[in-house]
């Protein structure tokens, strides 16, 4: 389940707010003086302030991510490297055995 986090819920209080009020304006209920009329401006702003927490936060999120996968990535590929290197060893040693039992047996492989 999703975790809630202070900019979700300030992210919702805010919009409510803001449909809230327009919608209240709208249908007259609400009449206020001019400087209150600045409320939807208001909430613009803090709006756009959290969503950029939340960009920000998530940002931080895959920074971290991609520096764990870059730093095993780096791993992998010594492992890769290892199991290459064994298994070219491997492959040598096949083909050395495959000639020698061809030359026990009098036969050439293609």
């Amino acid at each position: 389940m999703r975790r809630f986090d202070i900019w979700d819920v300030l992210f919702w209080f805010f919009m409510l707010l803001l449909v809230g009020y327009i919608i209240a304006k709208l249908l007259g209920w609400i009449n206020t003086p001019d400087w209150i009329n600045l409320l939807p401006l208001v909430s613009v702003v803090f709006l756009v302030g959290i969503s950029y927490q939340r960009v920000m936060s998530f940002m931080d999120r895959m920074l971290v991510r991609t520096d764990y996968f870059k730093n095993n990535l780096v791993k992998i590929n010594e492992r890769l490297d290892n199991y290459d290197n064994r298994f070219i060893e491997y492959d040598k040693r096949l083909f050395a055995l495959e000639d020698k039992v061809d030359m026990l047996i009098g036969t050439k492989r293609k």
